[in-house]
């Protein structure tokens, strides 16, 4: 893809477009085998903070190799036509992280970035902050993992 109209976006509105949002890709690989997966996720920290199943192919991964990818992208006009006769004007933000991924082992730890997690959800989503709150007993049956960002670049069309 051409760089035509795309424009770097300053670090600051990287963190904007990145907090802003709540699904993004998680490209992980393990020896020669790729793996991308959608995961919703808090910016906690400046850290990327996601949970999971207890087993799985992530942490699998990230056990393999804690080196990730971390994408984020929104497209402010959802719909767009294009028409080859007037070239690609369909507008994108996009959110590029690459870091060190730590599954959360320690249970007050995970607790509470879990707790977190689901108040960072509950403000978003227009609940009370303490709406259903997490016990230490379920966060011992789901993993928690945090991403330190160590490079982010943003673009723009």
């Amino acid at each position: 893809m051409s760089e035509k109209g795309k424009t770097a976006m300053p670090e600051s509105e990287a963190k904007r477009v990145l907090a802003e949002e709540d699904t993004g890709c998680l490209c992980l690989s393990r020896g020669e085998e790729p793996y991308g997966v959608p995961v919703s996720y808090a910016v906690l920290d400046g850290r990327i903070v996601f949970h999971c199943s207890i087993t799985g192919r992530k942490l699998d991964f990230i056990r393999a190799n804690p080196r990730v990818c971390f994408v984020v992208s929104r497209h402010p006009d959802r719909v767009k036509p294009h028409h080859p006769e007037e070239g690609c004007k369909y507008r994108f933000e996009s959110v590029i992280c690459a870091g060190k991924a730590r599954i959360v082992e320690d249970i007050e730890e995970r607790f509470e970035l879990l707790r977190r997690f689901l108040v960072y959800f509950n403000v978003r989503l227009g609940k009370p902050p303490g709406d259903n709150p997490i016990s230490k007993e379920a966060a011992a049956g789901v993993a928690c993992v945090s991403i330190n960002i160590e490079k982010m670049t943003g673009r723009r069309k």
